[in-house]
């Protein structure tokens, strides 16, 4: 019975921190009449780049310098015709890493850089806008998230989104990301509206924090990270719950197995709802906020 349970703790821990690269050389507007791809080589001029990087222990970036070697033009073609309409430099934009969206009438793309590399660094591009060949407008990772502890970390990639964006019929773009708020650009890069994709009070708090019962329907809750609310980190909350609600937001492995039926004692870390000053579980689905304990630090960077 141990070794299964040991298989099946590996196969889940396994697909939760595998990280595979994601490449992709095309990409197709939602009608399918556009599909953006490499289309001409460009020869390296040997151009050096700089990028920081962050270090986890001594909690500080570091300069790293690289050259691009042998890059592609990414031309739009028109699917039915065959024809090439225009061309996109892809020296330092590295498409085939990212997401490109493609307006159904060809004129504008949108490539969002949704599988970051590194840390929580607010100055990372995350967004580019063009008019056919033109670049219009590029947003950071602190235009649209303020708080660095809302990410989620892969074993080598960062993610700030869901993945359920693309254009409209209006050439709109939503993007939701793990603060639960939804921003709406237009196909320019204005920012249109800003709202919360989820029913949240004033008072109300998204928390990841470590759950301790002290006694019969009363906890003590310590705040690792506030995703939204006004809790800072390192509080201490003392909380009544039932035992029986507590279970709930523990998971159905709440005491495990043979001891299923007791109260858990052993302190545990979790994401929750505190809301109307009770703890709740969440009744949406809430990424793995897995950061470092730097990123409270991090969201006082500017």
């Amino acid at each position: 019975m141990r070794i299964f349970f040991l298989l099946l703790t590996l196969l889940c821990l396994q697909k939760i921190f595998a990280d595979n690269p994601r490449v992709k050389y095309n990409f197709k507007s939602l009608n399918s009449r556009y599909e953006l791809k490499p289309s001409d080589t460009l020869f390296s001029d040997n151009k050096v780049y700089e990028d920081s990087i962050y270090d986890s222990k001594t909690k500080s970036y570091y300069k790293s310098t690289y050259t691009i070697p042998d890059r592609y033009y990414w031309g739009l073609y028109d699917t039915k015709t065959k024809e090439k309409l225009y061309t996109i430099k892809n020296d330092s934009l590295f498409i085939e890493f990212k997401t490109a969206l493609i307006s159904n009438d060809g004129q504008n793309i949108v490539i969002i850089d949704d599988r970051l590399p590194g840390f929580c660094y607010k100055g990372f591009e995350i967004m580019t806008f063009y008019e056919k060949n033109k670049r219009i407008k590029r947003l950071k990772l602190g235009d649209l998230v303020q708080n660095m502890c809302s990410l989620s970390y892969s074993v080598s990639h960062m993610f700030w989104c869901f993945n359920d964006f693309d254009f409209n019929d209006s050439k709109e773009i939503t993007i939701r990301t793990y603060e639960f708020y939804n921003y709406t650009f237009n196909k320019d890069g204005e920012l249109l509206n800003k709202q919360s994709s989820i029913t949240f009070g004033e008072n109300d708090a998204l928390v990841v924090g470590a759950i301790k019962r002290e006694s019969r329907n009363k906890y003590s809750v310590k705040t690792n990270f506030c995703i939204r609310g006004n809790l800072k980190a390192g509080e201490i909350l003392d909380i009544k719950c039932k035992d029986s609600e507590m279970k709930k937001i523990y998971g159905r492995l709440y005491g495990f197995l043979k001891s299923k039926k007791k109260a858990m004692k052993k302190e545990f870390t979790r994401t929750f709802l505190i809301k109307d000053s009770k703890i709740k579980k969440t009744d949406f689905a809430v990424p793995i906020y897995n950061s470092y304990d730097s990123c409270n630090s991090a969201n006082l960077m500017e």
